[in-house]
């Protein structure tokens, strides 16, 4: 392995081999973009290596055919779907991007806790633009919202699939490519302050006082590490403060309503209520995702925003009757 300093690798446009960190990990690969998201991941590790011709040579290449998600996944993820969750059979996002945002978002989260801010802060920005790629890769080919929705533990993959939903539904809104950015960003990072309430709560339709009163902390707390430690705007900060307010006033943890929720936290909060119901998440029996859509609208602008709600509800079909079991492989 050879050394490779980090001036040598952002002076590129297009990373031209596959970059490892001190582990031996691969981190980057050969051919890949090199986004603003990547570079603030490259700029946070001391040491990094490439290989060398003739080690490159004599390796056996890694198979990174993408595959359809009728066929069989590819024998290198089989440890991968045990670890993160299910692959979803319907979606248009390929059975390898599935596991990679899954795998990426998840070890962002453990690098977080281990207070390696810096770190994970690039590794949620290299999520982030993960998303928005493939979103425009296969937004015109996405009928249903079955087909955009990932699988596995909720706590892992519901800012995942709050993000996927709110770059479609920001598109729809024609908000722009910085705002876009934000928004997902925002998405990815609405919970994050649940990692830091003591014990885990697996299901929210049946908490005691005691947990509810400790749960509905968690907005208050992700406002403030969005802020003093990830460093990011209040623009994002706020969604995390503000993702379960209600126009109607109803809402928590300051009872707002109205103009005074920000915009991109009343995007933010359709998309969040949609994965909840659709993972089974809330205490509404909810068994397909049509059904959810109705759920949405029978909240309706009580609840949520009128523009981004209507907006989501038509961005794909409605008539999308797909059971959550139909979507597991």
């Amino acid at each position: 392995m050879i050394v490779v300093s980090s001036e040598e690798i952002i002076s590129q446009k297009v990373l031209p081999y596959d970059l490892y960190d001190e582990a031996g990990i691969k981190i980057l690969e050969a051919g890949e973009i090199l986004t603003p998201g990547k570079i603030l991941l490259v700029r946070n590790h001391e040491v990094l290596y490439r290989k060398d011709k003739k080690q490159t040579q004599t390796d056996t290449p890694r198979k990174t055919q993408s595959y359809n998600n009728n066929e069989a996944p590819y024998s290198d993820t089989i440890e991968d779907v045990k670890k993160y969750g299910p692959l979803n059979k319907k979606s248009k996002i390929d059975f390898e991007t599935q596991i990679e945002l899954k795998s990426g978002y998840t070890n962002a989260l453990s690098v977080f806790n281990q207070n390696d801010v810096s770190r994970a802060k690039a590794m949620i920005l290299e999520v982030r633009d993960r998303i928005i790629k493939d979103s425009q890769l296969i937004k015109k080919n996405v009928q249903f919202f079955s087909e955009l929705k990932l699988l596995g533990e909720h706590k892992n993959i519901h800012p995942l699939n709050t993000a996927i939903f709110s770059v479609f539904l920001a598109n729809k809104l024609e908000y722009n490519e910085v705002q876009i950015m934000e928004i997902a960003l925002s998405a990815l990072l609405h919970d994050i302050g649940k990692i830091k309430l003591t014990g885990e709560i697996t299901d929210t339709s049946k908490m005691t006082k005691d947990e509810e009163t400790a749960y509905r902390k968690h907005p208050l707390i992700g406002h403030r590490l969005i802020k003093t430690e990830l460093k990011l705007s209040e623009n994002i900060a706020r969604v995390a403060l503000q993702h379960h307010e209600r126009m109607d006033g109803t809402g928590w943890p300051y009872g707002i309503s109205s103009t005074m929720i920000s915009e991109y936290a009343q995007i933010i909060a359709v998309c969040n209520h949609f994965d909840n119901m659709t993972s089974s998440a809330t205490n509404l029996e909810i068994s397909n995702f049509r059904e959810a859509l109705r759920a949405l609208l029978k909240a309706g602008s009580r609840a949520f925003s009128p523009k981004p709600l209507y907006a989501f509800v038509h961005m794909l079909s409605y008539g999308d009757t797909t059971s959550f079991e139909e979507l597991k492989f």
